[in-house]
């Protein structure tokens, strides 16, 4: 099964492929808290300064990042969705960060990195869309 990830080719493409799905995964998994544990990310959301519609907005965030998330690891439209989530951990900066710092300014422009790359070079090996570098 993983037998394209070690054969000889081009790397550069299994290196984004490999990128991909883990930003991917990283993305799902991130936002199951905003659904499983939804009252706790309202608390902090509110924390951050976002006081209007609170509990919408986390379930529109949350579901931002699951289906960009799942997009990612599919490799469908992968350039758009890693656009959409640079923009997301841009948001995360901006609220999380500004606020308590630490880890909020470690993760989230780490990620926005790895989703910028995805959006300027491609996800790579392994995508469904057109071409395999979209």
């Amino acid at each position: 099964m993983l037998g394209w990830l070690l054969s000889p080719g081009d790397t550069r493409s299994r290196a984004l492929a490999v990128v991909r799905v883990a930003i991917g995964v990283i993305f799902v998994l991130f936002s199951s808290a905003k659904f499983f544990n939804h009252a706790s990310e309202v608390a902090d959301f509110r924390h951050w300064g976002l006081t209007i519609s609170t509990g919408a907005v986390v379930l529109l965030i949350g579901s931002v990042e699951l289906v960009g998330g799942l997009v990612l690891a599919i490799g469908i439209a992968t350039r758009p969705a890693a656009l959409m989530l640079t923009g997301d951990m841009a948001g995360a900066i901006l609220t999380a960060g500004r606020v308590d710092g630490g880890f909020h300014l470690i993760v989230p422009p780490l990620l926005a990195a790895a989703c910028l790359l995805l959006a300027l070079r491609g996800g790579g090996a392994r995508q469904f869309s057109a071409g395999g570098s979209s």
